[in-house]
């Protein structure tokens, strides 16, 4: 595993509105984040499922290169979430109970949720729904088959 997950907005919304929205509706407060680019705002909230923190780092997406096909690639907001005791498991939980959060709250944007930042977890596309990906699924091209039609293009 890497030391995130992710979690992908369909936004073009900037980041600043994106973290205040997290701030206002799901209660997360700023924090500073390395290097101070503005286009990246760092949160944390209390989890939900353990004991301690989880932070995020809310930015731009520029994931996909240009020449290649990702399943990422038209989703305009990246979160980079971790959990502070960064135990896998847990950390996975909280990233999925976050990703479910979101759902509720914003049931009209896709999202998806990476594990790690590779493995391609679920996907959330109105109006087809919650999809699960098999657990070996990549955001890469060679697995496109298995996402087209849970993701955004």
């Amino acid at each position: 595993m890497g030391h995130y997950e992710y979690l992908y907005l369909a936004s073009t919304a900037p980041i600043a509105e994106e973290a205040d929205w997290f701030i206002r509706v799901l209660g997360f407060e700023l924090i500073p984040v390395q290097g101070g680019d503005p286009e990246e705002i760092g949160l944390r909230g209390p989890a939900a499922t353990v004991d301690g923190l989880v932070g995020l780092a809310l930015c731009r997406n520029h994931s996909a290169a240009p020449d290649e096909t990702e399943a990422i690639e038209a989703y305009g907001v990246e979160i980079e979430f971790w959990y502070r005791r960064r135990d896998s498991d847990d950390q996975r939980r909280e990233a999925r109970h976050l990703f479910d959060r979101l759902i509720a709250a914003r049931p009209s944007t896709p999202m998806l949720l990476t594990l790690g930042s590779c493995g391609l977890g679920a996907s959330w596309l109105p109006p087809a729904g919650l999809h699960e990906f098999p657990p070996d699924t990549t955001i890469f091209a060679g697995h496109f088959d298995r996402w087209r039609p849970w993701v955004l293009r």
